[in-house]
């Protein structure tokens, strides 16, 4: 009983993940491949997390700010998020992108992409204690700093992948932010 309660519980947790898709990927042409979608499943992927995570009471006035550092493309496909006019606790989002660590500014969420990997250590400590989720789509990087971490794994008949998500708790700590346990339910959690 217990295990068909937890499969509806994960199902429509995915699906909340996943519900943005429709307004997402409607540009997407006909017949596009796993390739073409894939930028647009993490956007989404970034977006539904705050439904899950809880920041400290901000300033109404001022924008939910997500941040890239080494991932240029991904800036502009979050960039999706603010032509959307999309939302998070009433504020709108402003995405931001930074060429290096010493430019970083204070940001809610930050994606961390591949090319920041020499900075990772830098970028902790530049972030350390300070609300800011670390987000990331580089194999490693959920247990080096980086709290979620995105990848592809493949279904269960080896047939297609899947985006999925890692999260690393050590990561989180002393972050002051709040994550649902219906995430975790989800996730493959870093120990």
């Amino acid at each position: 009983m217990a295990t068909a309660a937890w499969g509806r519980a994960a199902k429509r947790l995915v699906a909340a993940l996943l519900l943005p898709l429709g307004i997402l990927l409607s540009p997407a042409a006909p017949g596009a491949d796993g390739e073409e979608l894939l930028p647009a499943l993490k956007v989404a992927y970034v977006y539904n997390f705050t439904r899950f995570i809880r920041w400290p009471a901000g300033s109404p006035d001022r924008p939910f700010v997500v941040g890239v550092i080494g991932d240029a493309a991904m800036a502009g496909h979050l960039r999706a998020l603010e032509r959307e006019g999309k939302r998070v606790d009433g504020r709108p989002i402003a995405i931001r992108g930074f060429q290096g660590p010493d430019d970083l500014e204070p940001t809610d969420i930050l994606f961390v992409g591949g090319a920041a990997a020499p900075w990772l250590d830098a970028i902790r400590r530049r972030t350390a204690g300070k609300p800011t989720l670390l987000v990331g789509d580089t194999p490693g990087f959920a247990g080096r700093g980086v709290a979620i971490e995105l990848f592809r794994k493949p279904d269960i008949f080896g047939k297609s992948e899947r985006l999925r998500f890692r999260i690393d708790p050590a990561a989180l700590k002393d972050r002051g932010l709040t994550v649902s346990a219906q995430l975790y339910d989800v996730a493959e959690v870093v120990r």
